[in-house]
């Protein structure tokens, strides 16, 4: 197996046993287990458990982070547009099993009692916010979103989003367009529905 191919197995693997088991029960031991490689090879990657975690923080939050910035709402964007745009970068975080475990992860330990792990998911979901406070305010002035606090808003889509990635990560909700469909018609249009929301 190929060095870069090893190093994905072995994050592979501390994922699905976090995943499963939670950061803190987790050793390096059982890390190298279920991989089936030597304690010598894990160091070869990583310097400790608290290192593949670190990795994998980065690299799952850098995920995230491409995905909605890709949204570009222009003065032309119809409302069909905006929310085909909406979905397309809700199924790609929610079809990327692992961002999903890994947000249920930290959302469901909080990283314990290591304040520097707590210190990034809380960061992460600020930036996150602050993503989609820009997003509804520009969604604002092209006059195709309500006037509200684009920052509470922010957060309460951030907070939807929450509790879809743990209902989905938990497998009590198996059907993924059905998902996405509804997050992004309730983030658009509310619970007034979309009648409501255009004639206001």
């Amino acid at each position: 197996m190929k060095k870069e191919q090893r190093r994905e197995q072995l994050l592979q693997c501390a994922l699905n046993l976090f995943a499963k088991r939670g950061y803190h029960s987790i050793s390096v031991a059982d890390i190298i287990r279920e991989a089936g490689v030597a304690r010598g090879t894990f160091y070869l990657y990583f310097k400790n458990k608290r290192d593949i975690f670190q990795e994998l923080l980065n690299t799952n939050f850098n995920y995230i982070y491409r995905i909605f910035p890709d949204l570009k709402l222009t003065s032309g964007m119809t409302e069909k547009q905006l929310e085909n745009a909406l979905l397309q970068s809700l199924r790609r975080l929610l079809s990327h099993k692992n961002s999903v475990l890994f947000i249920n992860l930290v959302m469901q330990e909080a990283m314990g009692t290591d304040k520097g792990f707590r210190d990034q998911v809380d960061n992460f979901f600020k930036t996150i916010t602050d993503i989609f406070c820009g997003m509804v305010a520009r969604a604002q002035s092209l006059g195709k979103a309500r006037q509200a606090d684009p920052y509470l808003v922010a957060r309460f889509i951030v907070g939807i989003l929450k509790e879809a990635i743990y209902q989905w990560a938990k497998g009590e909700i198996k059907n993924l367009d059905a998902l996405s469909k509804n997050l992004v018609k309730f983030v658009m249009f509310g619970i007034h529905g979309e009648h409501k929301i255009r004639s206001q």
